[in-house]
C-alpha cells in the first residue's frame, strides 16, 4: 500500500474527526489510533499539521489514492467505529460519508455519489438539518420531492434528522403570513415596515433554484465547488471548532427518495461490509494495525469536548512565554501551532492585511497602503468568501484608502485576536510601530510556515 506523507496527514485527519463525532473519546480508540499511527508512520509532526486542515481537504488528498488504499481506510474506519463498543449514530453517518466522498469502488456504493464541503458558518445552527439544494429549476426532481414529502420527512425523521425543502418552508410561511410578520417584528425589531411589507410580498414567490443558490450555493461557488446535480445538502458533525462547518453534498439519481434509502441503506451497514482485494501482506499490515496491544490494565477516561475548553482555558493562561509558531493555512486561516494549535480568529480582510505584513517583514507605513493595493486584494481574493470580484475591489479600496474607520478597525480586530489568546505575550505578533513611521511584525520569520505561500502571490 502506497501512502505518502500528505495521504498520512488526512488520514489522520479524517480518523480524528471520526473518534471526535459522537463527543466522547474514550481509551479504546485512542488506543487504536496510537496503533494505527505507529503502523503507518504518522508522525506527531503530521498530526499536528492535521488539525489544520479542513475535512475537506483532507477527503480530497485521500480520493487520490487508488482503490486498494481505499479499501485498507474502510477496514480502518470500521474498526474504530467499533472500538468503543458502540457504534453511534454520528459515526456511522461521518463513516458513510467519508467513504462516498473518498470514491471508493464497491458494489454497495453503485449508484450514489457525494462530496465532502467546508464552507465558513451559514448563521444557521440546526445541526439535524438536510437540505434541498438545486443550481438550475429541475421540474422532475421538485415533482418527485413535493409527490414523496411525507415519506421523505419520516426517512429522515428516523435517523433524527429534519427535511427543509424551502419550497414548502415558504408556503408554510405564506399561509401564516400575518402571525410570521408579527413574530418577526419581535425578533428583528429594527427592520422598518416597508422591508416587512418588502418580505411579506416575496414570500411564495422565490421557487428551490433561486433560495439554494442565494442561501447556499453562492458560497460552495466561492470555494470552488459547482453543484451541477440537485442534491440532499447534510450538515456533519456537531463541532464548532471552528469557523467553519462540515457539509455532505448527497447528489440525487432517479429518485429524491430512492437516492436516500440507498445512502441509508449503505449507512446502517457499513459496518458490516466485506470487500475483497487485500494481498496477504497488506492483510497482516492492517493487523498490525488493528490488533490489541499487550499492555497492563489502566485506569480510563473519556475525553470529552468540555475537557478541550478546560485544556484551551488552562494553555490560555498559564502557556509558556516562548513565541509560538504561526502556522497559516492557504485559506488564510492562523494557528498557534505550539500553544495547542489554537486558532487566531479574525475576520477575512483583517487576515489578509495581517498576511501583507507577514510578507513585508521591513514594515508598511500605513499613509503608503494604497501603493500595496494589488497585492493586498490578490490575498484577499484568496481567503474571501465573497464571489464577487467588485465587491472585493471595494473592500480593499475601503481599507487602503481610509474610507470610514475601516483601517482602525481592522487593525483592533488584529490586535483583540492576538491578545485575547496570548495576553500580555501577543506583543511579536501585533502589527506595530510610531506614529507616521514604518507599521511592521516583529515575530521571527522563522516561526513563520505557511501552507502553500504561493497561493498569495
Amino acid at each position: 500500500m502506497k501512502f505518502k506523507e500528505n495521504h498520512k496527514t488526512a488520514l489522520a485527519k479524517v480518523l480524528s474527526d471520526l473518534v471526535q463525532c459522537d463527543g466522547i473519546v474514550n481509551q479504546g480508540e485512542i488506543d487504536f489510533l496510537q496503533r494505527v499511527y505507529d503502523t503507518f508512520g504518522i508522525t506527531a509532526s503530521s498530526r499536528k499539521k492535521a488539525t489544520t486542515l479542513s475535512l475537506s481537504d483532507a477527503v480530497s488528498l485521500l480520493k487520490t489514492l487508488g482503490n486498494h488504499e481505499k479499501i485498507a481506510i474502510l477496514r480502518l474506519f470500521q474498526t474504530l467505529s467499533l472500538s468503543d463498543d458502540s457504534l453511534d449514530l454520528n459515526e456511522s453517518l461521518l463513516t458513510t460519508a467519508l467513504l462516498l466522498s473518498i470514491e471508493i469502488e464497491l458494489p454497495e456504493t453503485q449508484g450514489i455519489k457525494a462530496h465532502f464541503v467546508s464552507i465558513p458558518n451559514l448563521n444557521f445552527d440546526t445541526h439535524n438539518a438536510v437540505l434541498y439544494v438545486e443550481a438550475e429549476y429541475d421540474k422532475a426532481v421538485n415533482d418527485s420531492l413535493l409527490r414523496d414529502y411525507q415519506a421523505i420527512c419520516k426517512l429522515l425523521s428516523n435517523a433524527q434528522r429534519e427535511f427543509f425543502y424551502l419550497p414548502v418552508v415558504m408556503h408554510e410561511l405564506n399561509n401564516k403570513r400575518t402571525t410570521f410578520l408579527q413574530a418577526l417584528s419581535y425578533i428583528e425589531p429594527t427592520l422598518s415596515e416597508d422591508q416587512l411589507d418588502l418580505i411579506g410580498s416575496r414570500i411564495g414567490i422565490m421557487n428551490s433554484a433561486f433560495l439554494s443558490k442565494e442561501i447556499f450555493l453562492n458560497y460552495l461557488n466561492a470555494n470552488g465547488l459547482n453543484i451541477n446535480r440537485p442534491s440532499f445538502f447534510f450538515r456533519i458533525g456537531d463541532k464548532n471548532t471552528s469557523n467553519q462547518q462540515d457539509f455532505l453534498i448527497l447528489e440525487i439519481e432517479n429518485e429524491p427518495l430512492s437516492t436516500l434509502q440507498h445512502f441509508f441503506e449503505l449507512k446502517d451497514n457499513i459496518v458490516n461490509l466485506h470487500p475483497v482485494g487485500l494481498s496477504q501482506k497488506d492483510e497482516r499490515f492492517l493487523q498490525k494495525a488493528m490488533s490489541a496491544p499487550n499492555v497492563a490494565e489502566k485506569d480510563e477516561l473519556n475525553y470529552t469536548g468540555f475537557h478541550k475548553i478546560l485544556i484551551d482555558t488552562v494553555l490560555k493562561y498559564t502557556g509558556s512565554h516562548e513565541a509560538s509558531r504561526l502556522y497559516v493555512t492557504k485559506r488564510g486561516d492562523l494557528f498557534l501551532t505550539d500553544r495547542n494549535n489554537t486558532e487566531v480568529k479574525m475576520p477575512a480582510m483583517s487576515k489578509a492585511l495581517y498576511i501583507l505584513f507577514l510578507f513585508h517583514e521591513e514594515g508598511i507605513p500605513l499613509n503608503y497602503l494604497s501603493d500595496y493595493k494589488p497585492e493586498l486584494y490578490r490575498i484577499y481574493r484568496q481567503i474571501s468568501t465573497y464571489g464577487d470580484n467588485a465587491l472585493l475591489n471595494q473592500a480593499v479600496d475601503n481599507l487602503t484608502d481610509f474610507v470610514g474607520n475601516t483601517l482602525n478597525a481592522t487593525l483592533s480586530r488584529i490586535k483583540k485576536a492576538f491578545t485575547d489568546i496570548l495576553g500580555s505575550d501577543a506583543a511579536p505578533y501585533l502589527i506595530q510601530g510610531n506614529r507616521g513611521a514604518r507599521k511592521t511584525i516583529h515575530l521571527e520569520r522563522r516561526l513563520v510556515v505557511f501552507e502553500e505561500k504561493g497561493v498569495f502571490e
